[in-house]
């Protein structure tokens, strides 16, 4: 009964909604910041010890691990916590011995980092919440509102760089070089007299790196499993066992796949992993049957209402709910209560979940979606928009991304189409209206494609002579960097739709409208008038 609310034209659901809160517990707050506190002096030892020519993978593991998991998971008992805070710890006490004795050896003086906690093997959570707390107020009293909300975004992006280190790493590769250049922004949060501009400086020069890991991972994905095509995706399900695939890891998707392999259970993905139906070395498993649900803002009504196991891939677990409970698995080293975590790759107890549980009674029939893009259209495309661009034709490019499956945004973008100038140009992701001033690609998610089409306008116009709009409608742990990474390839305005605050902080949020100008939709005519008033 809850699959079809997005048909609703004024229903705005989502988990945030569900919930009735969507804060922090401030407890899980207090052991977050006490957890940062270490990983940042932890950073400011691992660099004195490079430079050193002294490096710890084990070190290196928990830091990314800890930084990409550990900090947006809210539902961890207090007891992983302890665990988490006391292996920090330990590395932090390890490497500060190591690099002071370093210095001793050497004769060189050694530079102290002052530490606001000490703690024990005997670690007392009830005092490490009251030191947490107070490490953030102290912190708030230091920090200017602009600084607090720089830091906020710099650690969001230093989280974003570790997910997508392990991303990398699950193919093999490595980038040693970001996991320094992270070290090196984790560790300037140990200092309190760094300039806004400075922290807008080194942000920006981030996300750089953060983009090259990015096309490090589509690059290794092309090469595992294929360039993507052109496919139907179907969001109908059938009568029968199934299993859901969340998150953004093929690998792990394709180990769901081969365990299924023989199995009569069906496999439906989740979220951006839509995008595993596009490659060919995916689609070649019949087991593989769709899409189901309307991505990440809605999880506890997707998950609530599928009736099979699901998997949530590496670093893509967030809050848990008890409706679903005990059907919930997951691959991130740390497991909260109700969830079973798939150890050393043994998906026996997932796939006994599946069988168990009651399945899909009967066929659902819903409209299917043409996903995929090829490269030499959109090169086609971009050529023949920057004949017009030259010719004076077109002044403004809006890119728009995929729907939210809500009747409000699309109406939105139906109108805004409509009302798009004659000397405007505009590539839908979703939306599509017959003008000739506007052409359609179906994409999978949003941000990939938008990258290759400004990728190819910044090879072919170096020198740009015109403004590009991007009008993001897809809100993921993903989104604030990749609306860092849009603006460091050119787009002067972002547009950006309504985001749950369990998504996207609205502190942050405020943030990047102050300081990187990111605009947030209102109604079409007004954010047209916009674009316009702009570029004048």
């Amino acid at each position: 009964m809850f699959y079809n609310y997005y048909q609703y034209d004024d229903y705005n659901f989502d988990s945030c909604t569900a919930k009735g809160v969507c804060a922090t517990d401030p407890t899980i707050s207090s052991l977050q910041e006490v957890i940062i506190m270490y990983l940042k002096q932890l950073a400011f030892y691992t660099l004195k010890l490079k430079k050193r020519g002294v490096t710890n993978k084990i070190i290196k593991d928990n830091i990314i691990n800890t930084l990409s998991g550990l900090v947006s998971n809210t539902d961890y008992s207090q007891e992983q916590f302890k665990s988490i805070i006391m292996t920090i710890y330990e590395n932090l006490r390890q490497s500060k011995i190591l690099y002071e004795r370093i210095c001793k050896d050497n004769n060189i003086n050694a530079e102290k980092l002052e530490s606001q906690l000490k703690v024990d093997k005997q670690l007392n959570l009830t005092e490490a919440i009251k030191q947490g707390e107070k490490e953030f107020i102290r912190k708030n009293k230091l920090l200017t509102p602009k600084q607090r909300h720089l830091y906020e975004i710099m650690f969001v992006l230093i989280k974003n760089v570790c997910i997508n280190l392990i991303q990398l790493n699950s193919y093999g590769q490595n980038c040693e070089d970001a996991y320094y250049s992270m070290l090196q922004l984790l560790n300037m949060i140990n200092y309190r007299k760094v300039s806004p501009e400075k922290l807008k400086k080194v942000i920006e020069s981030f996300t750089k790196i953060n983009y090259k890991l990015i096309r490090m991972i589509h690059d290794v994905e092309i090469k595992t499993y294929g360039t993507p095509e052109t496919v139907e995706v179907s969001f109908s399900t059938r009568p029968h066992k199934a299993v859901l695939v969340s998150g953004s890891n093929l690998k792990e998707l394709e180990a769901v796949l081969k365990a299924t392999n023989n199995t009569d259970i069906d496999v439906y993905t989740h979220g951006s992993m839509i995008v595993g139906h596009t490659f060919p070395k995916l689609k070649i498993y019949p087991q593989l049957k769709g899409q189901f649900g309307l991505g990440v803002e809605n999880c506890l009504l997707d998950f609530a209402t599928f009736p099979g196991a699901i998997l949530m891939t590496k670093n893509s677990l967030q809050n848990v709910e008890y409706l679903y409970r005990g059907r919930l698995f997951t691959t991130d080293l740390n497991a909260p209560k109700g969830v079973t975590k798939i150890e050393n790759g043994d998906f026996k107890p997932f796939l006994k979940s599946a069988l168990d549980a009651k399945g899909f009674a009967k066929v659902q029939v819903r409209e299917p979606l043409v996903l995929g893009f090829q490269d030499e259209v959109i090169e086609k495309r971009v050529d023949s928009i920057i004949a017009k661009i030259c010719a004076r034709d077109i002044k403004h490019l809006i890119i728009i991304g995929i729907l939210n499956h809500t009747s409000l945004q699309k109406r939105y973008f139906e109108r805004l189409l409509k009302t798009l100038p004659k000397n405007s140009y505009a590539i839908s992701l979703s939306t599509y209206i017959p003008k000739a001033n506007t052409f359609q690609i179906n994409s999978s998610y949003d941000f990939s494609i938008m990258y290759k089409i400004m990728e190819e306008f910044n090879k072919k116009m170096p020198d740009k002579m015109f403004d590009t709009s991007v009008f993001l409608t897809k809100c993921d742990k993903y989104a604030i960097a990749n609306m860092l990474n849009l603006k460091t390839l050119g787009a002067k305005n972002i547009f950006l739709s309504h985001c749950s605050p369990m998504v996207i902080n609205q502190i942050i949020l405020d943030a990047f409208k102050d300081i990187f100008d990111i605009k947030v939709i209102s109604t079409p005519r007004d954010d047209i008038n916009r674009i316009i008033n702009q570029s004048r």
